[in-house]
C-alpha cells in the first residue's frame, strides 16, 4: 500500500504482528478444521492503479482508472479481491508493511493470524459503516470506501508506528496534524480502541456462541426433598454448540451423589451428558448428620465447536512486497473450556425437642426460669435457657443424631440440678421430627421456714430465739423443756439444717427487730413427709415463752418452696426472763396463732 503526499510519492512501512497461531487466551488449545477456516490463497486487484484518500475530510479516489483531484496528506493503495460489479467492504483487504509494495495482482498465501489490536480493526471495520467503532459520515456517498481509509491508517499506526518510510523519511503518523480535525480524532480514537485489545478472544467476532448451562443454576434441597431416607432432587443440563458434555462434582468425594436416567430409561453416562437426561442429586440424609447444612458444587464441561471471524495474514514470499491482512472464519475444537456450575445446596429436615422444665414445689407446679441445659451430639453443641413459662425449645436439629440432653445450671437452690438424658428419637430409619419430653420435674432438696414472732398489737418482737425439731408425719409432739427440744433440734452441716449430728450444737434462729427470723436450707427427705416445729426456746425480757410450737405439717419435696408462721403473745410484757420449762408456763393468756402462709393452699388440695 503507498501513500501520496502531494506529488511525492510514499511507500507505507511494514508492521511487525505477532504470530499467533492457533493460542488461545487463558491457555485454551484448539484443533482447527482445515476445511473451515477460510481459503488458503487469495488474490488481489491492480493495487497500482487505486488510490484513496480523506485526510481533509471529504473522500478522493482514483478507482478502476477513474481519477478526483484533491489528494490529501495520506493515500493509500485500495486492495481488493477482484469481483464483478461493485466492490463490498468483504472484499476489501489490509495492507500489513509500511515500507514495502503492495501486492498488485498477486495470488498470496494464508501465513498466521494478525495480533489482537490489528485483527480488532479488521473485523471491527467488517462490522459495517453503521455498526463499526468508527466511520467517515462526512466523506462522501461511498461508505465503505472512505471507512476503509480510514481503518487502514489506523492499523498504519497500531502495527508500526516508529517506522520510517525510505522515501521521505516520515512515520506513519508525521502528517496527522494536517489531518481535518474530526478526522484525526477518528483515527485516534481507533488506535486508542484497537491497543485495548490485548487477547484474541477480545478481539475476534465470534459466530457461534456456545452455551451450558444447569436448569436450575442452583439446586435447593429441603425437608420436602426427602425420599427413602434421602435428599433428592432431579435437575438437567442445557447446551448449543456443545458435544461430550460431562458432568461431575468439583469435589470428587461428591460424586456418589450423583444419579439419574436417560430418556429410554437407561443409567445416565456421567462422561456424555444428553439434554434430556433426566439428572438427581442423592444425598442420604445420615451423611448430613454433623452439619446443619450441606453445599457443594456441581460442573459441565464440554468441547465447544467454535466458529470465529478473525484477520488472517497472506503474503506471496516477495521480501519486497507486504504482508496483507484480510477477514476469514477460523473454526476450532475448544476442549473441556464451556463451562457452567450448579451449587447443590442442601437444607435438613430439622428436627425439634421441647419440653415444660418445673419443680416439684407447689405439688409439682413450681417454674424454674433461668435453669440452663445443654444438648449435645458429634459435631452439635447448644445451650438454651427456661423462659418464664418454664419452657424449654431446642429447633434446627440435624436429623440422624443420638443426642444428651444436660441441666447445667439450676438458679434456684432449693431445687437438685442434675437431671440429664439420652435421645435417640430422632436418629434411626424413620426419624420424629418434634420430640416433646413433657415436663421434667426437678426434686426440691430444701426447704425454708421464715417465723415471725408478734406482740398482742401485733409488732414484732426482736430476740426471740427458736429452734427447729423434725417429727414424723401424725408423730406426737412430746418435748416439754427447753433442753428436750435442744436435743432434738435440727443442726447446721456444710450449709445445710439436718437431723442428727448430736456433737454439734442445735441451730439457733433469733428474730430480728421486726419479729423475723428464718430456717433456710433444711435438707427435705426426697421419699417422705416429716412434720417440723419451730420451738421458742427463749423469750426476750418482759415476754413469756410461748408454751405451744408453730406446726408445719406434711413437709416433702411438693410443698411449696417457703411454709410461714408466727407465733403472738397476747400477754402485757412482765419483768421475767422466761422460763426453762416449756409445757408448764404459769402465764396466762398465752395465745400461739399459727400460719401457714402459702403451704394452706397446699394442703387444702391435699385435703380435697
Amino acid at each position: 500500500m503507498r501513500v501520496r503526499k502531494r506529488n511525492r510519492l510514499v511507500l507505507l512501512t511494514a508492521v511487525g504482528l505477532t504470530l499467533g497461531g492457533l493460542a488461545f487466551s487463558g491457555g485454551n488449545t484448539g484443533i482447527a478444521y482445515a476445511d473451515t477456516n477460510g481459503p488458503e490463497t487469495i488474490t488481489t486487484n491492480d493495487a497500482q492503479k487505486t488510490f484513496v484518500t480523506a485526510s481533509s475530510g471529504k473522500l478522493y479516489a482514483q478507482y478502476e482508472g477513474q481519477w478526483k483531484e484533491g489528494y490529501g496528506y495520506h493515500r493509500v493503495n485500495i486492495i481488493k479481491q477482484p469481483r464483478s460489479g461493485n466492490t463490498r467492504r468483504e472484499d476489501y483487504i489490509f495492507c500489513i508493511n509500511w515500507s514495502k509494495n503492495a501486492p498488485s495482482k498477486k495470488t498470496l498465501v494464508r501465513q498466521y493470524q494478525a495480533d489482537p489490536a490489528v485483527q480488532w480493526l479488521v473485523t471491527d471495520f467488517y462490522k459495517g459503516h453503521d455498526k463499526s467503532f468508527e466511520s467517515l459520515d462526512n466523506a462522501g456517498a461511498d461508505y465503505d470506501l472512505a471507512d476503509y481509509w480510514l481503518y487502514q491508517t489506523a492499523v498504519h499506526l497500531v502495527a508500526c508506528p516508529n517506522e520510517v518510510s525510505p522515501i521521505d523519511g516520515k512515520k506513519p503518523g508525521d502528517t496527522l496534524d494536517k489531518f481535518a480535525p474530526q478526522v484525526r480524532d477518528k483515527v485516534l480514537r481507533l488506535v486508542a480502541e484497537a491497543k485495548k485489545h490485548k487477547t484474541e478472544s477480545e478481539s475476534e467476532i465470534v459466530e457461534n456462541h456456545a452455551t451450558l448451562d444447569f436448569d436450575p443454576s442452583t439446586l435447593n434441597i429441603g425437608s420436602g426433598d426427602m425420599h427413602d431416607n434421602k435428599y433428592e432432587k432431579g435437575f438437567k443440563v442445557k447446551s448449543s454448540e456443545m458435544n461430550d458434555v460431562q458432568v461431575h462434582a468439583m469435589d470428587s468425594k461428591n460424586e456418589k451423589y450423583l444419579s439419574g436416567t436417560r430418556k429410554n430409561g437407561s443409567k445416565v453416562d456421567f462422561q456424555n451428558v444428553n439434554a434430556d437426561d433426566n439428572l438427581k442429586i442423592s444425598v442420604p440424609y445420615s451423611d448430613l448428620s454433623n452439619t446443619s447444612d450441606f453445599s457443594f458444587k456441581v460442573k459441565a464441561t464440554g468441547h465447544w465447536n467454535k466458529r470465529a471471524k478473525v484477520a488472517w495474514i497472506y503474503w506471496n514470499g516477495n521480501p519486497n512486497e507486504q504482508h496483507v491482512a484480510k477477514l476469514g472464519t477460523k473454526a476450532v475444537t475448544v476442549p473441556m473450556e464451556g463451562h457452567a456450575e450448579m451449587t447443590v445446596h442442601v437444607k435438613p429436615a430439622f428436627g425439634k425437642i421441647s419440653f415444660v422444665k418445673k419443680g416439684s414445689g407447689d405439688n409439682n407446679n413450681k417454674l424454674l426460669p433461668g435453669t440452663e441445659f445443654l444438648l449435645t451430639s458429634s459435631g452439635f453443641s447448644e445451650r438454651q435457657t427456661v423462659d418464664s413459662n418454664g419452657r424449654v425449645t431446642f429447633d434446627s436439629l440435624p436429623l440422624g443424631k443420638k443426642y444428651h440432653l444436660k441441666e447445667i445450671k439450676q438458679p434456684n437452690g432449693q431445687y437438685n440440678g442434675n437431671y440429664e438424658r439420652d435421645i435417640d428419637a430422632l436418629d434411626g430409619n424413620n426419624p420424629q421430627k418434634d420430640v416433646d419430653l413433657g415436663t421434667i420435674i426437678n426434686v426440691k432438696r430444701y426447704e425454708n421456714f421464715p417465723i415471725t414472732k408478734q406482740n398482742i398489737s401485733g409488732g414484732g418482737i426482736s430476740g426471740a430465739q427458736f429452734v427447729l425439731v423434725r417429727k414424723g408425719w401424725h408423730e406426737p409432739f412430746n418435748t416439754t423443756t427447753v433442753e428436750q427440744a435442744k436435743q432434738q433440734a435440727l443442726r447446721q452441716v456444710n450449709g445445710e439444717l439436718v437431723t442428727g449430728h448430736s456433737d454439734q450444737q442445735p441451730y439457733i434462729v433469733t428474730t430480728d427487730k421486726n419479729g423475723n427470723a428464718s430456717f433456710d436450707k433444711v435438707l427435705l427427705d426426697p421419699n417422705s413427709k416429716y412434720d417440723y416445729y419451730a420451738v421458742e426456746i427463749k423469750s426476750p425480757n418482759g415476754y413469756a415463752l410461748s408454751p405451744t410450737p408453730i406446726k408445719f405439717d406434711s413437709i416433702g419435696p411438693t410443698s411449696p418452696d417457703s411454709v410461714s408462721g408466727t407465733m403472738k403473745d397476747t400477754t402485757q410484757p412482765i419483768p421475767t426472763t422466761g422460763s426453762k420449762e416449756l409445757l408448764m408456763q404459769s402465764v396466762t393468756g398465752a395465745v400461739v396463732v399459727l400460719t401457714i402462709g402459702s403451704y394452706a393452699y397446699y394442703e387444702s388440695k391435699k385435703e380435697k
